[in-house]
Order: C-alpha cells, then structure tokens, then sequence
C-alpha cells in the first residue's frame, strides 16, 4: 500500500512539475504571423531622455533602430500567456505572472527621430496637466478577448506607424521594456 501511495506522489509530482514548465515556456507576447504565433521578445530602453522649458518638461525613453523587425498590414493579432515565470526569468516577466492580465498591458505609438524610436513616459508642467505612464493613441484601436485562463488575444488596429505593447501596471509605460511591431 505504501509503495502505491509513494508512486501515485510521484506521478503527481512529475505531472505538476512538467505543467510549470509548459507555461514557463509559453510566457510573454506572441505575433500571429501567417496561420501561427511566434514569440515577440522584450526590447529595452536604451536612455531617457529629458527635454524642458520654463514652464513643462517630458521624460521620453529611447529604443534602438528606426523601426520593428516585425512588421503587419494594418491589423496585427497578438496572445499574451501569463503564469509562472522561472526563477531565472522572473525580473525580466514578472508582468507575466498569472496576478496580471491584458488588462495591465497597452499600446502605444512610438515618435520616429533618426534611427531612434522615443515613447513618452512622464509629462510634467508646473500649470496645468502633469502625467506619468504611457498615453494611448486616439487612432489606435484595441479590442481584447480573454481565451482562457492566463491566455489573451490582443487585436491591434492602426495607421502605419511604430507602436508597442507594454506593461501599462502602475504608470510604468515603458520602463519594463516593450514589445514592438510596426503597421505598414
């Protein structure tokens, strides 16, 4: 009876153990390109910079290139898997964690100056308006279906131009890395 009890434990343990790493693997954005998802990865900033006046200020965070290596005709679909990030992974897909969900996320749209592309995290004035996040594009249409349990299909409907998702949690637009595309 012993020895039963034993293996059904350690069926269970090995189960549960493989369950984890199937949704370790899966974690973070995924494109649909042609009839399958491919994994987008996550692209940091590479300075803030700063620019003021007298009266107001803007903190804008800089990404490298001119564009996104992924590129869509006018709509792009995208899935967000969240769950249990490794030990490994965990400050880089925290946001991933199954407490989050595409609710926490965004789109927003890049300035293109250069070779560098910019996203603006924080507006400050001294009258008037202050902010601090990411703002969303009036012309960008977003629209959010949950699959099921941690899994999100993210539809983004857009002009050409460069956007990206980001983790939108606590104003943070941005300075947790982004995950970005570009509309033709």
């Amino acid at each position: 009876m012993k020895k039963i009890a034993l293996f059904i434990c350690e069926l269970v343990a090995l189960l549960a153990s493989t369950n984890v790493q199937a949704q370790t693997d899966s974690l973070g954005v995924y494109a649909l390109c042609g009839s399958s998802f491919e994994k987008i990865d996550i692209l940091n900033y590479q300075q803030t910079k700063i620019s003021s006046s007298i009266i107001k200020g803007k903190a804008k965070l800089a990404f490298a290139g001119s564009t996104s290596s992924h590129h869509f005709k006018n709509t792009v679909t995208f899935r967000l898997y969240f769950g249990m990030p490794s030990p490994y992974e965990a400050a880089k897909y925290y946001m991933f964690t199954s407490v989050y969900s595409a609710k926490d996320f965004g789109v927003g749209k890049f300035n293109v100056k250069k070779d560098m592309r910019y996203l603006t995290a924080a507006t400050i004035s001294i009258i008037g308006h202050s902010s601090f996040g990411m703002k969303e594009d009036k012309d960008v249409k977003v629209e959010t279906k949950k699959i099921r349990d941690n899994v999100y299909e993210i539809t983004v409907t857009a002009p050409a131009g460069e956007y990206c998702i980001t983790p939108v949690i606590k104003g943070i637009g941005g300075y947790a890395g982004v995950f970005d595309f570009t509309i033709e």
